[in-house]
């Protein structure tokens, strides 16, 4: 194979079939440039890993205890030999055979150090997650760069490895952290800007992705979110409350307008267990961990 000059790079656990459909997508990209698929899976059963082995990817295995979400990446990234590294979930499935050159595109300014794609929900998605995707990943493209001496905001500095694209040369110098539990796509973008460079939202790239949650699991996954982003965003507790306040509003119109009001009960729950989610996982944070405002490194601090 002639030396590639993008990579694509897919952490892997117990897939399921989905993942025929992603790489199905993926080797039918429409480029003018040579392209590599690797994945490393860490635990999936010999069903999954004939799947994956069926396509000409470069698979590397190792124990699901060594998974991280920053040290897999590093991982991913340490074996690329592209210019440019793809970052791609398992199950998210390129839209068009134009999003890999649609993205590669949005790196055409030296300054800009990666790039996301638009996500797009599934037929089965829940109203609240088509909600949540349509407000999270709209259709207005986006360009940002840090401000000067301030903290960022979640808004700000928000980046996602659903589908992304990182100069492999900016990767080298600011590699993702691997002390945190998730969000490392969000410290990845923290630490991008503060070094100088500038991120892209490219909503013409395009990959399905959603996944509905139970209140349980919702909790779960919000407790976590919380916990990981605690002491990396200045959002005040005033300001998360007003854009909370503002996203349900929008939320309530949204579900009228598709004339399903008898939703805004469960809804209202569901936003509170979300919030109460968060809240919970950035008090449990606060107790062992911050950020060095001069480093921008997790400080541990011991739990007695």
């Amino acid at each position: 194979m002639s030396q590639p000059f993008a990579s694509v790079l897919i952490p892997t656990r117990d897939p399921g079939p989905l993942i025929t459909s992603v790489l199905e997508s993926v080797f039918a990209q429409r480029t003018d440039f040579p392209y590599e698929v690797l994945i490393v899976d860490s635990g999936s059963g010999p069903t999954d890993l004939a799947r994956i082995n069926r396509f000409p990817v470069e698979l590397e295995r190792i124990p699901s205890a060594e998974f991280g979400h920053g040290r897999t990446r590093n991982v991913l990234a340490q074996g690329a030999r592209g210019d440019l590294l793809l970052f791609l979930s398992q199950d998210a499935e390129p839209v068009s055979p134009h999003w890999m050159s649609t993205l590669v595109a949005a790196l055409a300014d030296s300054s800009v150090a990666g790039a996301y794609a638009r996500q797009i929900p599934r037929k089965n998605a829940d109203p609240f997650i088509q909600f949540f995707r349509d407000e999270t990943y709209g259709p207005t493209p986006s360009r940002r760069q840090a401000r000067p001496d301030s903290r960022m905001t979640i808004g700000e500095m928000f980046f996602s490895n659903v589908s992304s694209i990182l100069r492999r040369d900016v990767w080298q110098q600011v590699p993702f952290r691997e002390n945190v539990q998730m969000s490392e796509d969000q410290y990845w973008a923290y630490d991008a800007l503060r070094a100088g460079y500038e991120l892209v939202y490219e909503p013409t790239a395009q990959v399905y992705h959603s996944h509905n949650y139970s209140l349980a699991t919702l909790f779960r996954r919000n407790r976590l979110s919380g916990r990981s982003l605690r002491g990396l965003i200045a959002d005040s507790p005033g300001a998360v409350v007003r854009r909370g306040a503002r996203y349900v509003a929008a939320e309530c119109r949204f579900l009228m307008r598709r004339r399903q009001t008898h939703l805004v009960p469960y809804m209202l729950a569901y936003e509170f267990v979300k919030s109460v989610g968060f809240a919970l996982g950035s008090l449990e944070y606060a107790r062992y961990a911050r950020i060095d405002p001069v480093t921008s490194r997790t400080i541990q601090r011991s739990v007695s």
